[in-house]
């Protein structure tokens, strides 16, 4: 009996619904056929988007153009202001005094250019390794005791021009506790870590490093083949950037793809069965006014002193 029942069972099995073994399409307006043969009869496809199911390339198509125009929306978060500023927390510690910190902030202004703890050390008031330890104090992050990315093989990599934009390095990569530890030579943006950890599907954890030794790396691996990353812009279309992303997608066949922006970046992961892309749009930038810095005389307050050093 039970060898008789055996084909039966298997054809009870084999008939089952194509909605039990394929998820819902995540497009509400999706107009693809509801017949059961032809779902049955079809090759299953389609794309996950950020953990959303899209069945046909259309549909994936119109999803990414509402991403798109979302993200082209937003403007950039405004940075945080430091707990205490880099020049009061050396003076705090003794590593400057006010008079430094007022000439390096006044040279600082006058080139119109650099990084305050820069002209600490152009000046010789600090070393890299004193301002890089002030640093760590400042974001509550430990510091690097050396760089030396690619010990350990990340579980996908950042493109180029990310790392250079927020100024930091991939240092190491732990597949025990799926963890990627990143090294900042500046401020530690916690928005594009979290970005970051959403597109990689990891926890990162920040540290800080000198700034030397984060552009001498940076300069490393922009000297090495970066073939699977694609740069585009500047755009601002929604459109255009979802009918480019659509067609990598189909010529890729990416079966996961997943996003987020990142400073003045929209970065996409296309990862198919054996291969991963990286495409990065760059938004157009809109123009703004420029606002003139003035050099407080003196700083009476701290409240003056980290407005000027912020």
């Amino acid at each position: 009996m039970r060898e008789l029942l055996g084909p039966l069972a298997s054809a009870r099995t084999w008939a089952t619904p194509w909605e039990q073994r394929q998820p819902p399409c995540g497009l509400a307006s999706c107009s693809r056929s509801r017949s059961l043969w032809r779902q049955l009869w079809r090759r299953q496809s389609g794309t996950f988007l950020d953990g959303t199911y899209y069945c046909r390339p259309q549909c994936l198509e119109t999803a990414l153009i509402d991403q798109f125009a979302r993200f082209e929306a937003l403007s950039p978060l405004p940075q945080p202001p430091h707990r205490i500023p880099l020049g009061l927390l050396m003076v705090a510690r003794g590593r400057l005094s006010y008079e430094q910190v007022q000439t390096a902030l006044a040279a600082q202004q006058s080139a119109q250019s650099g990084k305050i703890g820069e002209w600490f050390e152009k000046l010789g008031f600090a070393t890299e390794q004193e301002v890089t330890a002030a640093l760590g104090l400042q974001w509550g992050c430990p510091v690097a005791g050396s760089l030396n990315p690619g010990v350990v093989e990340p579980p996908g990599r950042i493109p180029l021009a990310i790392l250079e934009t927020f100024y930091m390095v991939p240092l190491q990569y732990l597949p025990a506790t799926n963890t990627l530890y990143l090294a900042f030579g500046e401020r530690v943006d916690h928005a594009a870590l979290y970005t970051i950890e959403r597109i990689l599907d990891c926890r990162t954890q920040p540290c800080v490093a000198g700034r030397k030794g984060i552009a001498s790396q940076l300069e490393r691996m922009g000297q090495q083949p970066r073939p699977n990353e694609v740069e585009f812009g500047p755009l601002r279309d929604p459109v255009e950037m979802g009918r480019i992303s659509a067609s990598y997608v189909a010529r890729v066949g990416a079966e996961d793809v997943r996003l987020g922006r990142l400073g003045p970046f929209i970065w996409l992961r296309l990862k198919a069965r054996s291969s991963v892309l990286n495409l990065l749009f760059r938004l157009r930038a809109e123009p703004t006014k420029t606002r003139s810095a003035v050099l407080p005389a003196t700083f009476a307050s701290a409240d003056l002193l980290q407005r000027a050093l912020e």
